[in-house]
């Protein structure tokens, strides 16, 4: 069998054996308005013009020449160059979404070892080979609960919940007979553990909070799971990765399953996807697990190999006993975050998380003694905080810009009463001189000072 277009003669004779005079005859029920006309031979670029194009189009995004302190669920980290070499490598770039007969032994591996390092991470049991991103992880996780605890018909979701994730939470939902309770934050996005104690009772599945929230503060997860976890209901925890290096791990916060984006272990930015999320739990709960979970066995000669061990899905048993219909996994992102781990290693991750909290402490500290400024909470932060300003941000913002600085996300954006807010994200990729830029910036900003870009 060749790939040869189709000459003249093959089509005229597919034409008559299906009772069709022309090809356009084909396209009959398409509106002649949106009807493109077939390519000229002289049509379109040369490949000179092509990437002549392409580098018009490159220059005018100008974000690199932004120092940027966006964060909410995306971080500018430090991408290892071993991570993209070996992610270019054609056996595995081809292969970025196999499914069962094409998963080749080191794709399982990859696969294998990526759960392992999940786990190792959150200090729970068992993790699959990654979901879509952290959105869909934390409605699988609420599903896999629902599964879990039939019968039970209301989740607690924490307030301070990445706006995006309650969005996708909600559309997963949708038709499912449950009852999703928003668990209301103070002014500065701290959960009330009051309206929690008085809302767990023998209805309640579990209860969903993010870690650090979506206003950089670190909430009391421990003993809120304490209570859940007495109510009957399960813990779910949405964390951001690198923060467990610091803080208590998953299990040790008395979560049940763990959640969240590998976006900040080794995967770009890359204008926001694809990412991978990551789903961990109790080996109780393994069955209902979605998507699919790598095992290592040995062969009949007693070699190590590895296998698809749980696969419950839409393609293997009858679809209402499905736990999910996702059908793979992320495997290239995934492999990102696992070398890039690996690369760290436990005491590097360690002294990464480290300097992320150093710098954004840094900062925080220095925009605390500003006259204008009020920064929330005191509340424990990993790299993000939020700061209030007494003047509108309308008038703040043009001045970084005018600076090369995106100085953070407008928190109004997703929570009206934030209006006058900043999230600032802080990573190891800004320097001590680029904080106090920022600072300088800032006190330009409200009048203090006149700033000259470094």
């Amino acid at each position: 069998m060749d790939f040869t277009a189709n000459e003249e003669p093959q089509i005229l004779e597919m034409l008559k054996l299906i009772g069709v005079d022309r090809i356009e005859d084909l396209f009959c029920d398409i509106p002649s308005e949106i009807y493109m006309d077939a390519p000229k031979i002289d049509d379109g670029l040369s490949e000179f013009e092509g990437i002549q194009h392409m580098r018009s189009l490159a220059k005018k995004n100008t974000a690199y020449a932004m120092e940027n302190y966006l964060g909410a669920g995306a971080y500018e980290h430090h991408v290892p160059v071993l991570a993209q070499a070996i992610c270019q490598k054609s056996e595995l770039l081809t292969a970025y979404t196999p499914y069962q007969a094409e998963a080749s032994q080191g794709m399982l591996q990859i696969i294998f070892e990526f759960q392992s390092s999940i786990c190792a991470i959150t200090n729970m049991d068992v993790a699959n080979a990654s979901l879509y991103d952290g959105s869909s992880a934390c409605a699988e996780a609420i599903l896999m609960t629902l599964r879990q605890q039939k019968g039970k018909t209301k989740v607690l979701v924490a307030g301070s919940l990445h706006p995006h994730y309650r969005d996708v939470i909600d559309e997963y939902l949708e038709n499912h007979e449950v009852t999703i309770v928003t668990i209301p934050i103070d002014a500065e996005g701290i959960l009330d553990k009051d309206f929690i104690d008085k809302n767990l009772d023998d209805k309640t599945a579990a209860v969903l909070i993010q870690y650090p929230n979506f206003f950089g503060s670190i909430d009391d997860a421990h003993d809120i799971f304490t209570k859940s976890s007495a109510a009957g209901a399960l813990n779910i925890i949405c964390a951001n990765p690198l923060a467990y290096a610091l803080y208590e791990t998953a299990s040790e916060l008395g979560a049940d399953i763990a959640v969240g984006e590998c976006q900040p272990l080794g995967i770009p930015l890359q204008f926001g996807g694809p990412y991978a999320g990551y789903i961990a739990c109790k080996e109780k709960y393994v069955r209902q697990m979605p998507g699919r979970i790598v095992g290592e066995t040995v062969d009949t000669e007693n070699k190590r190999g590895f296998v698809l061990t749980l696969q419950a899905r839409e393609q293997h048993i009858r679809r209402e006993k499905a736990t999910s219909n996702i059908c793979t996994n992320q495997a290239l992102c995934a492999l990102s975050t696992l070398i890039t781990t690996l690369w760290y290693g436990p005491e590097g991750l360690h002294k990464l998380a480290m300097t992320n909290f150093q710098r954004a402490s840094y900062l925080k500290k220095a925009l605390e003694e500003i006259d204008g400024i009020t920064v929330y909470n005191s509340k424990p932060h990993f790299n993000e905080f939020a700061i209030r300003l007494d003047q509108p941000l309308d008038e703040i913002l043009p001045v970084f810009r005018r600076n090369g600085i995106e100085p953070g996300l407008a928190l109004g954006k997703y929570f009206s009463e934030h209006s006058q807010s900043l999230l600032i994200a802080v990573t190891e990729t800004k320097s001590k001189e680029q904080l106090d830029q920022y600072i300088a910036t800032m006190k330009q900003a409200l009048g203090a000072v006149p700033v000259t870009k470094s």
